[in-house]
Order: C-alpha cells, then structure tokens, then sequence
C-alpha cells in the first residue's frame, strides 16, 4: 500500500494534534511528584491504622523514619544509582568518547538510519555500563538530530533509551 505525501502529512498532523492535546492535559492535571509521595505515604499509614493490629502512630513514624535514614535506608540504593549515572556520563564526555560519537552521528541519512545508530549505540555501552549507555543513547540522539533537523528528536530519544533493555 502506497501513500501520497499528502496523506502522510494529514496523518503527522492528526498523530501530532492528538500528541499536543494529551500533553496539554497531562501537563495540567498530572500533580507533582512530591504530592504523590505525600499521598501514598498517608494512603500506606491509613492502611497500616486500619490493617495491623496493635500499631501505634508511634512505631508507624519510627519504621518511615528507619527507611529513609536509618541502617537499612533508601539513600545507599539512590546514592549507587547516582554514582553509575556519573560515571557513565564522565565516560561518556571523555574527549575520545566524545568524539566517535560525533563521527558515529554524521554517518545516518535518514531518520530510520539515525534511529538505528542510537539504539546500536546505547546497546553496546549498555553491555558495558548502564548509566553510559543511557547517556551515549541520549548524546548519540542528540547528535543525530542536529545533523537531521528534518527527524523527530523523540523518536531519536525513545530509541536511544531502547538500548538500555540490552
């Protein structure tokens, strides 16, 4: 099945009015992630109020407390995840890094080819370290679509980031 060119673009400008109209509601209605935390946590301590027996508010805000900061705490596992993405991002302006990802980016010629290059690319580094394979994903996009103005940036992006599941 062929299409003209025409009807390939009223279907880009319909896929991209519907886009525009979701983002525009997600945007306005979609609450802050902090409002979120606060919720869950008073929906978690409702449900402990309600569920367990012989809980004090006491012992609740002592096990909340424990998590966060305590020996067992959330800050070891979010402090590693900061550490991997650093060092994949060093690793990735590292000068000659930097440069082959320039020189990988001039190669594509269309979209589907500069699509290909950031999924390969964050594939590979992936295999070596998960943070420098989301970033080179996302430099490696970027790169490309400076030199293909004419691609979507967020295909680009999104395939960059499919690498990851390498």
């Amino acid at each position: 099945m062929t299409t003209t060119k025409e009807e390939q673009v009223v279907r880009r400008g319909l896929t991209q009015q519907l886009t525009m109209l979701c983002v525009r509601y997600v945007e306005r209605l979609m609450p802050d992630p902090y409002l979120f935390a606060v919720i869950l946590t008073l929906i978690v301590v409702a449900l402990v109020a309600l569920l367990v027996r012989g809980a004090t508010p006491t012992g609740v805000l002592k096990a909340w407390y424990g998590g966060v900061w305590g020996a067992q705490n959330i800050f070891t596992c979010a402090f590693q995840m900061l550490l991997i993405l650093v060092t994949g991002y060093t690793l990735a302006e590292a000068p000659v890094v930097k440069r082959a990802i320039v020189r990988l980016a001039s190669k594509p010629t269309t979209q589907l080819q500069g699509a290909l290059l950031c999924f390969g690319v964050s594939s590979v580094f992936s295999l070596l370290n998960w943070g420098l394979g989301l970033v080179a994903g996302a430099l490696v996009a970027r790169q490309v679509a400076k030199r293909l103005p004419h691609a979507h940036f967020g295909y680009l992006i999104a395939t960059g980031f499919m690498g990851y599941l390498v």
